[in-house]
């Protein structure tokens, strides 16, 4: 007879079983758990970007003027407003936060507009998000590339740089059109528009003594 047929009949132990495949609720359970991972590192690296872009945005909508006083407009009299340079330098100065912001919402209609605008701009933005994440801003990270010491400083102009060019490879004659076309708007709203307004209950000054003694003599 069979040796396994013998084994059977005189009750020797048989082999331990070998172990059994991964099931299905095996598999569904892994990768529950490297989704939760991966959903928590990537809620993690989402909080540090945004909180890095409203540092880095503060000082601009700090600078944000009320819209209501932005469109309040007057054709400027050139005759009696001779010096209307300094008129334009200081209007522009005065409402940067919303000619940006203007400017950044035309740019992204434009960029919504046009396929090939945006997927280099998502490109870009996944590059930045993903090397702020790493911690490319890191000032103590100094790899060394063919001998040279490449610091935080050196990475972000060659990031600056190669996202200026894959931008002008792309649409680089409609932004310079697109930019032409808001410098002359803010030029135009800048002369345009009266200008800061003043604070209020700013007393006068007096005339002087000299100026007064003679107009009260000439009364008299």
């Amino acid at each position: 007879m069979p040796a396994y047929n013998l084994e059977k009949e005189e009750g020797l132990p048989s082999a331990p079983n070998a172990p059994s495949e991964p099931t299905v609720t095996d598999f569904a359970g892994i990768l529950l758990a490297e989704l939760s991972s991966f959903s928590a590192r990537a809620i993690k690296d989402a909080t540090q970007m945004v909180n890095q872009i409203e540092v880095s945005i503060a000082p601009y909508t700090s600078l944000l003027r009320p819209w209501k006083e932005f469109v309040t407009i007057e054709l400027p009299d050139l005759d009696s407003d001779a010096d209307f340079l300094q008129r334009i330098v200081r209007n522009i100065a005065y409402f940067q936060a919303n000619y940006l912001m203007i400017g950044s919402v035309m740019f992204a209609i434009a960029v919504y507009r046009h396929t090939s605008w945006m997927l280099a701009v998502v490109l870009l933005v996944c590059f930045w998000a993903s090397y702020i994440a790493r911690g490319g801003f890191d000032p103590q990270w100094k790899p060394v590339v063919f001998g040279t010491e490449i610091t935080a400083s050196h990475r972000l102009a060659l990031l600056y740089a190669g996202s200026l060019a894959l931008i002008f490879v792309v649409f680089g004659q409609a932004l310079l059109v697109l930019l032409g076309i808001l410098g002359t708007l803010t030029a135009s709203h800048a002369l345009c528009h009266s200008g800061p307004p003043k604070p209020a209950g700013t007393p006068l000054a007096p005339a002087p003594a000299e100026e007064v003694k003679p107009k009260v003599r000439a009364i008299v």
